[in-house]
């Protein structure tokens, strides 16, 4: 079944099929991220809305998959990296803003004692594990089935396998994402059932000697929307110094995006590694690592090497820098906003969801949410996200495309609340919501 009133995207998809490898240049647009029979081609986006090629105007609860945090196009953000790159793009040379942004984090992020820059997630993901490695002598990952590290070989391992795939629940098989990756890349990666603490505490001492990191999100974000269990991220933290483990946040999702000092600040829990991208560029595209000096030394001694012809380029540093401003703003005044506009919107679904009598459940907080159509009171890792009603969630989602409201369309991902979300947003999205909900009671579906 089409898009109702986006024909300009059909045409355009077909047109793409023609001359870029699967239509789309990341998977997470096309068909595999759920968009079908095509994927909504953007004209422009602006604060909180975005505008396709046929007309169509919808509140976006995508944000480019979380970097427009501050909102799309945010005005001074875009006037400051227009200034910026008067000087020049990228020199292959060190300049002082990267500095000041690196002082930024540093003074922010709790965990960070030294930084380093790069442009993706997947490649500052590889630099944590490498300067873990470096740092222990050691090989061995725990890494949690369902948890996103990266598009890289060697992590891309039991991120959004099928139940079938999978495994036994407890002890879970290593499985591949595609061809074209050698079985061996998983040698040095364990794979464990996230909030489990019992299983990673049994697997330490199974492998006591050889383990160098625990790499985790602090509250998933990309195999569902998961938060940690009671107690759960302390006791990691506490058998991960008991051993000799490094502690690695992946903080793509969750960096800049739950408080000022990320889930760290929101959880008060100090990791030993840590990574960042998204919502610290203000939408333009930049990545950051960092942690304890004693590790991220060994790039100082030259005993670990990194390196990127656009790392700390200045379009992104400037971006970087205009953001990590405005955040601060109000000392973190933006945060009271988006925590209370998302609080607002799950509550008023839930009461939504309680009045129809349906099954769903809304899991997250304020800047990070999601709905699912399941029987479960609440969902603890990702093969219970697995048994939510993925059909059910698609026509939901189709449901509040047609009245407007922008949703990424697989129940595995999120709804983004941003700066510039306003009441007047959340007013209009329960009311598709409660008018999509009884087009999908007439259909038996909720």
């Amino acid at each position: 079944m089409e898009n109702e009133g986006t024909y300009r995207s059909k045409l355009l998809y077909e047109r793409a099929l023609k001359s870029i490898a699967g239509g789309v240049v990341s998977r997470a647009r096309g068909l595999p991220g759920g968009y079908k029979p095509y994927p909504i081609y953007i004209e422009r986006a602006k604060g909180s809305r975005l505008y396709d090629v046929d007309g169509n105007e919808y509140i976006d609860y995508l944000l480019a998959c979380g970097p427009a945090f501050v909102s799309h196009a945010r005005q001074e953000i875009v006037n400051f990296v227009k200034d910026e790159i008067e000087k020049g793009t990228s020199y292959g040379l060190p300049y002082e803003l990267e500095i000041k942004v690196a002082e930024k984090v540093i003074k922010n992020v709790p965990c960070v004692e030294k930084v380093g820059f790069g442009n993706s997630g997947s490649e500052v993901a590889q630099m944590v594990l490498r300067l873990a490695r470096a740092y222990t002598g050691k090989d061995k990952v725990i890494k949690f089935e369902g948890h996103y590290h990266g598009w890289i070989d060697n992590v891309n391992v039991s991120t959004f396998p099928s139940l079938k795939d999978a495994g036994p629940e407890l002890k879970p098989h290593s499985v591949l994402p595609c061809l074209g990756i050698p079985e061996n890349v998983a040698e040095n990666l364990i794979i464990l059932p996230w909030n489990n603490i019992e299983i990673v505490e049994d697997t330490i001492n199974k492998h006591k000697g050889e383990m160098a990191a625990i790499i985790t999100e602090p509250y998933m974000g990309n195999g569902g929307i998961i938060p940690p269990e009671e107690g759960y991220l302390e006791a990691l933290r506490e058998l991960t110094e008991k051993n000799g483990i490094v502690l690695i946040f992946d903080e793509i999702i969750t960096g800049f995006r739950l408080a000022l000092g990320g889930a760290q600040e929101f959880f008060n829990i100090k990791p030993d590694l840590w990574t960042t991208a998204k919502a610290l560029g203000g939408g333009f595209p930049i990545a950051m690592y960092g942690g304890k000096v004693e590790i991220m030394d060994l790039i100082t001694q030259q005993k670990v090497a990194h390196a990127g012809t656009f790392n700390a380029n200045r379009v992104g540093i400037a971006a970087a820098y205009a953001t990590l401003n405005f955040l601060e703003k109000g000392n973190g005044k933006v945060y009271k906003h988006i925590h209370s506009i998302g609080n607002k919107l799950i509550a008023g679904m839930r009461d939504i969801i309680r009045r129809f009598d349906a099954e769903a459940i809304i899991q997250g907080v304020g800047p990070m949410f999601q709905i699912y159509f399941t029987k479960l009171k609440k969902i603890r890792n990702y093969r219970e996200v697995c048994t939510a009603n993925p059909d059910t969630f698609h026509e939901f989602r189709n449901c509040l495309l047609k009245r407007g409201i922008f949703i990424r369309p697989r129940n595995l991902s999120q709804f983004y609340v941003s700066a510039s979300h306003t009441q007047e947003d959340v007013d209009k999205t329960l009311s598709a919501m409660e008018a999509s909900f009884k087009e999908m009671k007439r259909k038996d579906m909720v």
